[in-house]
């Protein structure tokens, strides 16, 4: 049986401040024992429509800037600051990832190299990205299949084993809820994927595990 790995999901916990984030990682990796320390990376422009881009914070409280562009810009490091981030992670001895949430985002970060690179379920179909990655990157590429549809699944499969890829591909069995029940957590979609695709995939995870450093703010 190969060991689980633990993977602290900071994403933008941060805050925006590079200073927390290396603090955050020093905790994860000093305190928690984790693998894997596991940011995010947005390109705002790129992901949201104008009017997504200029609406205000739909929870103000919680707000970086005076819309919700504005929020997540502040809330993004450019490239050379994962850069660093992933400088700090090998010194104290984890591995660094991060999820993409747009081409622009997996253009600035596959030159880093990492290990794996995590694609959220809310982009799992975003196959002019997955395209790039396929084409671009080397690495592992890990996916979440919440609020994905049976149909959208095979469409994933599909797409990775049309470019050559499948066997880099990881698949997440990930009830998309923060926090999760559970009674809800539905471990047996486990066995499922692995009845429907266990023969054509390396491996799959799950995500129902005790991620460290947990978000505790709604954003």
């Amino acid at each position: 049986m190969k060991p689980i790995k633990i993977v602290a999901e900071i994403g933008c916990n941060h805050k925006g401040d590079i200073n927390i984030a290396k603090e955050m990682i020093s905790v994860a990796a000093t305190y928690c024992k984790v693998d894997v320390v596991k940011f995010q990376k947005r390109s705002p422009r790129a992901l949201l429509s104008e009017q997504e881009y200029n609406a205000p914070h739909p929870n103000p409280m919680h707000a970086y800037g005076d819309t919700y562009g504005n929020h997540r810009e502040f809330l993004e490091f450019d490239p050379e600051q994962h850069r660093r981030l992933k400088g700090w992670c090998e010194d104290f001895g984890v591995a660094y990832t991060t999820s993409v949430w747009d081409l622009p985002s997996a253009q600035e970060i596959v030159p880093l190299a990492p290990g794996f690179i995590k694609i959220p379920a809310a982009c799992n179909t975003s196959f002019e990205m997955l395209k790039y990655l396929c084409d671009h990157y080397t690495g592992e590429i890990h996916l979440s299949l919440g609020m994905t549809t049976r149909a959208e699944e095979e469409q994933i499969v599909d797409f990775y084993e049309q470019n050559g890829r499948l066997r880099d591909v990881v698949l997440y069995a990930c009830t998309s809820g923060y926090p999760v029940a559970f009674k809800d957590i539905c471990l047996l979609e486990i066995v499922r994927l692995n009845n429907t695709y266990g023969t054509r995939l390396r491996r799959l995870v799950s995500r129902a595990i005790i991620w460290a450093l947990r978000p505790i703010l709604q954003r």
